[in-house]
């Protein structure tokens, strides 16, 4: 799949070279030197491309020789840490809790760090764990939990390497751990070697070809489909909309000149004929291509559409959020995120079943960030996307793929009967007055 430049990251290990957010990466030493000698590296480039970063450090490296090798890695390491920009915590105290391993815990916490990490303005999550010197009985645990960490993660602004001591891993937790991982490091005195299938490699490859053609047509008939939608909105509104009401106001002046007999009520007929024309023209042209979109900008669009189309038609309670902060924003970008809206929207009232759903507008950074969240049935996000793919649907994967093509982002949150929460991301006008409007 091609990538934009914000979603390609420096992994700081030679071997590796550049990589992608979503990638899952297994490493295999025998050294404690040779684990620093490649996770300091890995974090000093995550650090210095504004990523936010934990280390979790296995029973054979304490918290404080973690940082020293950060120090030494990393000259101004001690701004990193005051500002918050990266956690060092030993295994002990970030797989257990009250001594016992929770995959579904860990899972939601990766969630929070990655919101908590993406509403301070980082640009993402860069994990380093390792789970030596944690019990042997627990090993099943942690390989379902990986299994479940791979098959979420290429949905994610995350990098994830876990780290095994080869000491403690035979012929089987080797099978293991490689399975769910999309690439293997095997180091031994500072010599690395990166292991990938060479059958995976060749699937992946053309996955890839498609998947970038995918989101290319994606995106142009998307497009294509707004132009054409405002096209059509204008000429209704100018020629169909102004020349109904030019004539319902002719009628209404000749009705008030006409004895009260039968063509006075014929008259009448018709000029409640032609205003029911009128309103239905309105209706159609702001579902064709919201005015307020073009005319007064993305936010007022969104909470106009909000109570019109959700709470008065459909008799679900709305929230909006707006930061008030100035958001310019191009005009494709402004129209595609509209347009996500809409549908995330339809997926609530139609699928949900929903007493509130809440849309919020922030802007972080240089990026608009907007929330769409419903109290509704909830799903499994990786098993619906999964679903809409194979089904030839596009819904969420659509959505994903076509916020990727303008450097942007999705994310969801959601599991049965917990709700939904959309967040999407994408980049703000460059060049322009901020305060102006987006």
């Amino acid at each position: 799949m091609e990538k934009s430049n914000e979603s390609i990251r420096q992994s700081g290990i030679a071997v590796l070279g550049s990589i992608a957010w979503g990638t899952h990466v297994c490493l295999f030493y025998k050294t404690k030197q040779d684990l620093i000698g490649i996770l300091a590296p890995y974090f000093k480039a995550g650090l210095e491309n504004n990523e936010f970063c934990i280390w979790i450090t296995p029973k054979s490296l304490t918290v404080r020789q973690a940082e020293n090798a950060m120090m030494k890695a990393v000259p101004n390491f001690g701004e990193y840490l005051k500002k918050g920009q990266m956690e060092i915590t030993s295994n002990r105290q970030w797989y257990l809790e009250n001594g016992a391993f929770d995959g579904s815990r860990l899972l939601q916490w990766w969630m929070d760090k990655l919101t908590e990490a993406m509403t301070a303005g980082y640009a993402g999550v860069r994990i380093a764990g390792d789970p030596n010197g944690l019990d042997q009985n627990i090993w099943k645990d942690i390989v379902a939990y990986e299994e479940q960490v791979h098959a979420k993660i290429d949905q994610l602004r995350i990098i994830a390497v876990c780290a095994y001591n080869l000491d403690n891993c035979g012929p089987a937790e080797i099978i293991d751990i490689v399975n769910n991982h999309q690439l293997a490091l095997i180091g031994r005195h500072k010599q690395w070697k990166l292991v990938k299938n060479a059958e995976r490699k060749r699937a992946e490859q053309k996955a890839r070809q498609y998947q970038a053609q995918l989101k290319s047509l994606a995106s142009q008939l998307t497009l294509t489909e707004e132009r054409e939608r405002r096209r059509i909105a204008t000429e209704l509104h100018d020629r169909v909309g102004q020349s109904l009401a030019v004539s319902k106001i002719k009628l209404d002046g000749l009705r008030h000149h006409v004895s009260p007999d039968d063509p006075a009520k014929l008259l009448e007929e018709v000029s409640r004929s032609l205003g029911q024309a009128i309103e239905d023209t309105r209706s159609l042209t702001f579902d064709l291509s919201s005015p307020v979109l073009h005319e007064l900008g993305f936010e007022a669009a969104v909470a106009a559409w909000l109570v019109d189309k959700i709470e008065q038609k459909h008799g679900t309670v709305t929230e909006f959020e707006d930061d008030r902060q100035a958001k310019p924003l191009d005009e494709d970008v402004r129209a595609l995120l509209f347009r996500n809206v809409q549908e995330l929207l339809f997926n609530v009232v139609k699928h949900a079943n929903a007493h509130k759903v809440k849309v919020s507008i922030r802007r972080i950074g240089s990026q608009i960030r907007v929330g769409v969240e419903d109290d509704g049935v909830g799903f499994d996000p990786a098993k619906v996307t999964l679903r809409s793919v194979k089904e030839g649907g596009f819904g969420l994967f659509a959505i994903r793929e076509r916020l990727e093509q303008l450097k942007g982002h999705l994310e969801i949150e959601s599991e049965p009967d917990h709700g939904c929460k959309v967040v999407m991301t994408a980049p703000l006008k460059h060049g322009q007055n901020l305060e102006m409007g987006g």
